[in-house]
């Protein structure tokens, strides 16, 4: 019997994922080492933004009130 080989979709998309950010971090860490100094980007001024916020508006709703 010549059965259809079964292929495992979810193993390939994870390794997939697996070697594309492996990749993105090589290219990441290359990008640092060679420009040390660097200034905050817009999102990473936005991330900390919404942190700050979700801090206050806790200690808002549990010590104040």
């Amino acid at each position: 019997m010549s059965g259809k080989q079964s292929r495992n979709n979810l193993k390939e998309m994870i390794w997939d994922y697996y070697k594309t950010n492996r990749e993105i971090s090589k290219q990441s860490e290359e990008y640092h080492r060679n420009n040390p100094k660097q200034e905050w980007n817009a999102s990473a001024k936005v991330y900390l933004a919404v942190i700050v916020l979700g801090v206050v508006g806790i200690l808002f709703k549990y010590v104040i009130l």
